[in-house]
Formats: structure tokens, C-alpha cells, sequence
């Protein structure tokens, strides 16, 4: 799923850069989702909301079965619309009236909005969405549990005890 998303960036890139006369150029990607989301592929998806947010490209997304907290960020930081569908017979309706429209279009329309999206990261050591975590000062990776060296970039990091605070002598 991540390669694909890589290649539509990469399209939308080589276009951009080919045209002559520097038109206005909208971008967009629509997700039509239907499986569960593989947290190992976080990392991976988490570049391609960043790089389509660098290059202006929206990036709507289509649920049909389950909840996807991935393309819920991946919508929001994109200003794309994240819309489960609540009737699969309504599908070609939705994707008409709600995902066709340009963007320009779009602000002048009531469309769906997304109104919890869950932020929180997964960690690089299993894969699991993370409340409160560990996060490496070098490469910025984020782990459940305190790792002394980071498993991406190498950092060894010590740990330091507090001081031990000293006695007071009793004086008899």
C-alpha cells in the first residue's frame, strides 16, 4: 500500500516539474481502504503524509470495513476528507458526491468531518500504537521502553543515576 502511494508522489512530482506554462496543478490521492491497517508499515506511511503535504497533495481516504487511525492523521494533515462509509451500496454515491469535487469546490460545500483523530505514534521496537513513550534525540525514534541504544541510528545514551543524597549525622 506504502508503494503505491510512493509511486503517485513521484508522478505527481515528475508531472509538476514537466509542465511549461506553470498552470495552477491540484493533486490528489484518493485511499479506497477495505483490510486493517499493519502498523509495520507506519514509518513508511508517516513519510508519504509528510512528502504529500510538502508538495500540496490531498489525500482522501475511503473506509469501507474498519477504522484507520493511519489515514485519519493522513487526512487531517493534508486537509483531505476521511469519510467510513456506512452503507457499501451508497459507495459509488459517495465517491461522486463527496471525493469527485475539487478542492476549490469542496470549500463550498458541507462535507464530512472527522471528529476524534487519534494521534498517537507507534513505536519502532513493536510496532504498537504508544500513549507515552521514549523518544531518541538523534533520529527522533520512539520506543514503548527505555532502550540504552537506539536500533536506528546506533546512539548509545547513558543512564544516569541520581545523586545519591548524603546523610545527615545525627548529632547526639
Amino acid at each position: 500500500m506504502v508503494v503505491c502511494r510512493n509511486i503517485c508522489l513521484s508522478d505527481i512530482n515528475r508531472v509538476e516539474k514537466e509542465q511549461l506554462n506553470k498552470e495552477s496543478f491540484s493533486s490528489r490521492i484518493l485511499v479506497i481502504k477495505g483490510s486493517e491497517d499493519h502498523q509495520s508499515q507506519y514509518m513508511n506511511f508517516m513519510m508519504v503524509i509528510f512528502t504529500a503535504q510538502k508538495q500540496n497533495t490531498i489525500i482522501d481516504a475511503c473506509i469501507l470495513d474498519q477504522e484507520s487511525s493511519l489515514l485519519q492523521q493522513a487526512c487531517d494533515i493534508t486537509n483531505g476528507i476521511y469519510l467510513k462509509i456506512p452503507q457499501l451500496s451508497g459507495l459509488l454515491q459517495y465517491l461522486l458526491c463527496v471525493f469527485l469535487p475539487d478542492a476549490k469546490i469542496r470549500k463550498k460545500m458541507t462535507l464530512p468531518t472527522n471528529v476524534k483523530i487519534d494521534y498517537r505514534a507507534a513505536c519502532f521496537c513493536h510496532r504498537n500504537l504508544v500513549d507515552i513513550g521514549y523518544v531518541c534525540s538523534v533520529c527522533l525514534s520512539i520506543y514503548c521502553s527505555f532502550t540504552p541504544i537506539c536500533t536506528t541510528c546506533h546512539a548509545t545514551f547513558k543512564i544516569v543515576d541520581p545523586r545519591p543524597i548524603p546523610k545527615k549525622k545525627i548529632k547526639k
